[in-house]
């Protein structure tokens, strides 16, 4: 009866996680949140039995230990496979060049500190949360969610100045998943950075702006994937993910893997 854990869980890929692993009644699926309260997981969880919600806020210490702690009770103290999907982004720096980086210590630190509270300083807070239960758990996998904006190829190809601390914070994440498995290894606990594509996680009408933003995004990264059609879904991206997961062992712990989608 595999476990699993996801950060992130009320929405978007990581709401996708927890219904996809719960369509398996021997899964149980940990759905990590900080809000138990918001509609789409809770309605989720409502209809599996298998699904259990904690309240988590990855970018507190103390919220992660709690939740934790939580979860061990309900596992009874061992974990499969912990997914940190948690994600964030300052949207009022995000479509600035680093060229535009205040020269300000506060209003600098500012700029980049959203994402990095999640994909960095939340990354090893919630892992190192939940590694003791991975450590006793069968499968012993962690999966960390980044982006290809973190990678110089498609950065340079793409043309994309954009979104500087968002992909400093996931290039962070892939350099600290490799300590980890670096790390880990001699307790057989692997560790992978998953790329999950470009993929769309809007809920509802899209504005206008966001719109035009993606029709700009497209065409940038039509510049190295010219049969590019669009984005993908997040049920689309989780599958692929969850491949991915499955099969990954020791010779590829602490890489960075691309989806066979288009990664964004």
């Amino acid at each position: 009866m595999p476990s699993y854990a996801i950060t992130g869980a009320s929405k978007g890929i990581g709401r996708e996680f927890v219904r996809q692993l719960a369509q398996s009644p021997s899964n149980t699926v940990l759905a990590l949140v900080r809000d138990p309260e918001s509609p789409g997981i809770k309605a989720l969880a409502q209809s599996h039995s298998n699904i259990h919600i904690i309240k988590a806020d990855t970018t507190d210490p103390q919220s992660i230990l709690a939740a934790a702690e939580q979860a061990s009770s309900i596992l009874g103290g061992k974990l499969d496979v912990f997914i940190h999907n948690s994600n964030s982004v300052d949207l009022s720096t995000f479509s600035l060049p680093p060229s535009k980086v205040p020269f300000d210590v506060e209003a600098t630190r500012k700029f980049y500190e959203e994402p990095l509270k999640t994909a960095v300083y939340g990354g090893a807070w919630a892992t190192n949360a939940f590694l003791p239960l991975i450590e006793k758990g069968d499968l012993k996998k962690i999966a960390h969610i980044t982006s290809s904006m973190a990678q110089p190829e498609v950065i340079l190809g793409a043309g994309v100045d954009y979104a500087v601390a968002y992909s400093i914070a996931k290039a962070g994440l892939n350099v600290q998943v490799a300590k980890y498995a670096a790390e880990l290894a001699p307790k057989g606990i692997k560790t992978v950075a998953i790329c999950p594509g470009w993929v769309d996680t809007h809920e509802g009408p899209k504005p206008p702006q966001l719109v035009e933003a993606t029709e700009v995004m497209l065409n940038q990264f039509r510049k190295i994937e010219p049969d590019l059609k669009g984005q993908i879904t997040a049920e689309e991206s989780v599958s692929q993910q969850l491949r991915v997961i499955d099969a990954l062992d020791a010779a590829r712990s602490g890489t960075t893997i691309r989806a066979r989608f288009f990664e964004g």
